[in-house]
């Protein structure tokens, strides 16, 4: 665990405090067009995190380490309320969550960490940038929580990154790059060439440094906030390129 990943409660209590929002967000058009995911409208983005909640919740009921299990159904059912089918699904992973221990073997597409805590961190951190998309779409969008968003940039890295570089031989990030949070103590120093991931927590010798709100450096890592809203040191092609990494 790193120095950044808050506990199992705290990613419990970010689950419901986000959801929460996005409910209350969400209005009653959700015909209204997501900036932040092209092509889709709410319905669509509420849909989705909605399968995301009961895939899951199913995972985490099944509690094998070895393989995904697909549910029987993570689409809203015909003639359902979109959004009340949503806080069901919501408050059912809510539940499940809170009746496991944070060691529960449960499979996960990283390979490492095979637990509930694992799916905990990854349903809070999905769940807030999701509720960013949402509220920037109703045209009223608010930063993340501080700590969530440090402990977002430590997943970004330390389990997307670490997951997906590998299996991109070409994937590179043409030199060093620093991040540095402006209202934390947080700061990551990263290298990414040839499939090779290599990084530590705190700053270093880099040829690019980004320095910014941990909201705005966890939400630029998901290409949601421009590079623009952060302060600039060094190679532009190289903070440029770290939002367009695929993962």
């Amino acid at each position: 665990m790193t120095s950044h990943r808050l506990d199992y409660e705290s990613h419990r209590a970010a689950l419901e405090r986000e959801g929460d929002l996005i409910v209350g967000a969400s209005g009653d058009d959700l015909e209204l067009p997501v900036p932040t995911c092209p092509e889709w409208r709410l319905s669509d983005l509420v849909g989705h995190l909605g399968g995301v909640f009961t895939f899951w919740g199913t995972q985490l009921e099944v509690a094998s380490p070895d393989a995904p299990v697909e549910p029987a159904s993570r689409g809203v059912p015909a003639g359902a309320d979109v959004m009340d089918w949503f806080e069901g699904a919501c408050a059912k992973l809510q539940l499940t969550l809170a009746a496991r221990d944070p060691e529960q073997p449960c499979w996960n597409w990283s390979g490492e960490d095979l637990t509930a805590d694992w799916v905990c961190r990854r349903m809070a951190l999905e769940s807030a940038v999701h509720r960013y998309d949402v509220e920037l779409s109703v045209g009223l969008p608010t930063p993340l929580d501080r700590d969530l968003a440090v402990d977002g940039i430590d997943e970004w890295i330390g389990v997307h990154l670490a997951t997906d570089v590998p299996e991109s031989p070409d994937v590179s990030l043409g030199g060093v790059l620093c991040l540095a949070c402006a209202d934390h103590a947080a700061a990551w120093t990263v290298e990414i060439a040839a499939g090779r991931l290599r990084w530590r927590e705190g700053r270093g010798p880099a040829d690019a440094v980004l320095v910014g709100s941990a909201s705005d450096l966890y939400l630029y890592c998901w290409n949601r906030r421009p590079l623009e809203v952060l302060e600039l040191t060094g190679n532009r092609e190289v903070a440029a390129t770290w939002s367009s990494l695929t993962v």
